[in-house]
């Protein structure tokens, strides 16, 4: 079946399935994929969007961690699926329940402050479950600094997981003093210039591999073409690009920024390259340059066809009773996962 055939067919069954579904996808998704969603926006503009939503099934073009989100906050009656479940995030797997269990005990029994963990969307739901079980809260990239600063006011250390780089910059940007920053490695050593016993925020070492490909060298070899540029990257990035840019902030951030940036303004971005490559089509009066290509082969997975086979399986529900693909979240995790994303949405909710 051609693209344009396939494209005929999802909008006959959106059609036929007209309020009943709703098709939310993050703006990593390629374009011509994001024309055909109802909601677009970075994970935390998906998961308050995905609370709200009255439609039956949910069709989540994103990666699973994403899915499962809405899940935790989606309706009893409501079906979440996904168009593959191949389409998974290498960063959620860089720490599990049980490690985050063991780095968790240890760093409550050297630490003389109580352990808030505060975990980032970017993980499965058994470690939001961990973080959930002990009263702390899910972040995103927009909200992190915002989740941290509220546990730290609260006379509380912070366990941040699973990403190391996002966790470091909204330290920097909260001023917490080097000697009460600690990194949480896999082998579960502790690194920190002062006392543990003192540490305010404990960093597990993982990353985002579409992050970690951007450098300093790369803003260098961009500034040097163009003089004027501006710099804005994702807070997932290393912390010396951070601090070579303009800007940093979240994926709305970032969009929100050069959408309201001056006409004939260059920017140059350090995220995933086909958010910037849309970006740089929808503004075409201002010059918008990737740091460097950079694509996540994840949300690469979500395809035409397995939109429509997901879309043909909800119409087809009554008859078969069978989904492509329904994303469950176990029920062990289920009540603290979603707990923790409660915990996110009223710290940010009640703070604006």
């Amino acid at each position: 079946m051609d693209i344009q055939n396939i494209i005929s067919k999802i909008t006959s069954l959106k059609k036929t399935l007209k309020d009943s579904v709703v098709i939310p996808a993050h703006h990593y998704i390629k374009s011509d994929i994001i024309a055909q969603a109802d909601i677009v926006g970075d994970s935390y503009k998906l998961a308050k969007d995905c609370s709200k939503t009255h439609a039956d099934f949910i069709l989540f073009c994103g990666v699973k961690f994403m899915a499962e989100g809405a899940r935790l906050l989606a309706k009893p009656n409501q079906k979440v699926l996904m168009p593959t479940l191949l389409a998974g995030c290498p960063l959620a797997e860089m720490i599990d329940e049980s490690t985050a269990c063991e780095a968790y005990k240890l760093i409550s029994s050297l630490c003389a402050y109580e352990v808030a963990p505060v975990v980032y969307v970017n993980s499965n739901v058994a470690l939001k479950g961990f973080c959930g079980k002990h009263n702390g809260a899910i972040c995103t990239s927009s909200n992190a600094g915002k989740i941290i600063n509220t546990y730290l006011n609260q006379g509380k250390a912070v366990f941040f997981s699973p990403d190391y780089n996002l966790g470091i910059n909204s330290a920097r940007i909260l001023q917490i003093p080097e000697n009460q920053i600690v990194i949480v490695k896999k082998d579960l050593s502790l690194l920190c210039k002062g006392s543990i016993k003192n540490a305010r925020i404990f960093l597990w070492d993982g990353c985002c591999y579409v992050h970690k490909k951007f450098t300093v060298e790369h803003i260098r070899k961009l500034r040097e073409q163009y003089p004027n540029i501006q710099i804005i990257v994702h807070p997932e990035c290393d912390e010396e690009v951070v601090l070579q840019s303009d800007f940093v902030g979240s994926t709305q951030t970032i969009l929100n920024t050069i959408k309201d940036a001056p006409e004939g303004s260059i920017w140059g971005v350090g995220t995933e390259y086909h958010f910037v490559e849309r970006m740089a089509q929808n503004f075409s009066n201002k010059t918008i340059l990737p740091l460097k290509i950079s694509c996540c082969e994840d949300m690469g997975r979500i395809t035409f066809q397995n939109v429509y086979e997901s879309l043909q399986s909800i119409v087809q529900y009554p008859e078969k009773n069978r989904l492509l693909y329904e994303v469950t979240v176990p029920i062990e995790y289920y009540t603290n996962a979603k707990k923790a994303m409660h915990n996110m949405l009223s710290i940010v909710e009640d703070n604006k």
